[in-house]
C-alpha cells in the first residue's frame, strides 16, 4: 500500500478521576473546550454540543499546525470516526421526547445527536467543501476511517484528508461501565473522552510527523498477528480484558514490549497514534475488540 503522511496533528483528552459511575465528576464534561473561541466566533458555537465542540477544537488545532499550502479547502476531505457518537445529547433528546412528546421534542438536541453532526460542524465552521464522511464501528472505528482515508488519497479523490475522532463521556455511560462492563476491572486505567485530528496527504517531502506504513483490520482467532521485529508494540488498554490466554502467551513468547496509555475509549487508538508520532520510534499499534477482531497500524515517525 502507499504510505500516508501526516503534516498536522492535534489531540485533546481527559480522564475520569476514579471508577466511572461513582464520581460526582460524571455531572460535568471533562475536556475543557473554552479555547475554541480562539478558532471560531463565539456566536457560531451557540447551538453546538460538547461532542462536536471537542472535534472542532482538535480540528482547529490540527489546521493551525498544518502547512497552509497543503490545506486546500476545496480539495480536502473530512472523515470522522466515533465509537458511540454524541451519547449525552442523544439521551437529552430522548428525555425531551419522553417528557414532551414527538411534537415538542428538542430539534437542537436531535440535530446534534446524529453521529455525523461533528463532521458536519467541522466542514461548515472551517469552510471545507470536500467530501464528508463519518464512520462508526465501535473499537475499529479509527482503523476503518484510516483505511478509507488511504483509499481517498490513493484514488486521488482528494489531495488531503482531515481525519479525526471524537468520543465523549456521560453519566449514563459511566453507570453502564460500572454495572455491566468487565473493562472497569482494568486496574490503573480510566474511561475518558477526547478528540484527535490528523491532516493526511501523499506528499512525503512535506510531512513533519512521519507516516502510517500499514493499516489493517483482522481477527486473531483466524489469522496470526504480524508484529515487525523492529517495532515497539503499543496495545490499547481496552484490549487487556478482551485478550484470551492464547494471545497473551503469544505476546510473552515473542518478547514484545508493551506501551499502553491510560485512556479507555472506543477511539483511544487515535490518541495513541498522536503520541506515537512523537516517540521517534517505529510503532506497531494494536487494538482488540470484543469478538477477536483487531485493528493494526504501523506508525513510523522517521521519514524514508
Amino acid at each position: 500500500m502507499e504510505f500516508v503522511y501526516s503534516d498536522g496533528v492535534s489531540s485533546i483528552k481527559d480522564l475520569s478521576v476514579c471508577l466511572p459511575g461513582v464520581s460526582d465528576r460524571l455531572n460535568r464534561s471533562m475536556v475543557d473546550t473554552s479555547s475554541l473561541c480562539d478558532y471560531l466566533p463565539k456566536r457560531s458555537l451557540r447551538r453546538i454540543d460538547h461532542f462536536s465542540r471537542m472535534a472542532l477544537l482538535a480540528a482547529g488545532k490540527a489546521i493551525k499546525d498544518t502547512d497552509p499550502l497543503l490545506f486546500s479547502k476545496d480539495s480536502t476531505g473530512v472523515i470522522m470516526a466515533t465509537g458511540f457518537g454524541a451519547l449525552e445529547t442523544t439521551f437529552s433528546f430522548l428525555d425531551s421526547y419522553i417528557e414532551k412528546g414527538d411534537k415538542l421534542a428538542s430539534p437542537t438536541h436531535f440535530s446534534n445527536s446524529v453521529h455525523n453532526a461533528a463532521a458536519a460542524h467541522v466542514s461548515i465552521c472551517y469552510g471545507i467543501t470536500g467530501p464528508n464522511l463519518t464512520i462508526s464501528q465501535f473499537d475499529m472505528s479509527f482503523f476503518s476511517a484510516l483505511i478509507t482515508a488511504v483509499a481517498w488519497l490513493g484514488t486521488e479523490k482528494v489531495d488531503a484528508v482531515l481525519l479525526g475522532t471524537s468520543d465523549a463521556f456521560c453519566d449514563v455511560l459511566g453507570y453502564c461501565i460500572d454495572k455491566f462492563s468487565s473493562r472497569k476491572k482494568a486496574a490503573g486505567y480510566s474511561f475518558g473522552e477526547g478528540s484527535a485530528f490528523f491532516l493526511l496527504t501523499r506528499k512525503k517531502g512535506k510531512s513533519r510527523y512521519g507516516y502510517f506504513e500499514d493499516i489493517s483490520i483482522e481477527n486473531y482467532k483466524h489469522a496470526g498477528l504480524d508484529i515487525p521485529e523492529n517495532a515497539k508494540l503499543v496495545l490499547s488498554p481496552s484490549s487487556i480484558n478482551t485478550c484470551n490466554d492464547e494471545f497473551m502467551n503469544y505476546l510473552k513468547n515473542n518478547n514484545k514490549t508493551l506501551y499502553r496509555n491510560h485512556l479507555l475509549s472506543p477511539t483511544d487508538c487515535s490518541m495513541d497514534a498522536f503520541f506515537s508520532t512523537k516517540l521517534l520510534k517505529k510503532i506497531c499499534y494494536v487494538k482488540i475488540g470484543q469478538e477477536g477482531e483487531y485493528g493494526r497500524m504501523i506508525i513510523n515517525p522517521i521519514l524514508k
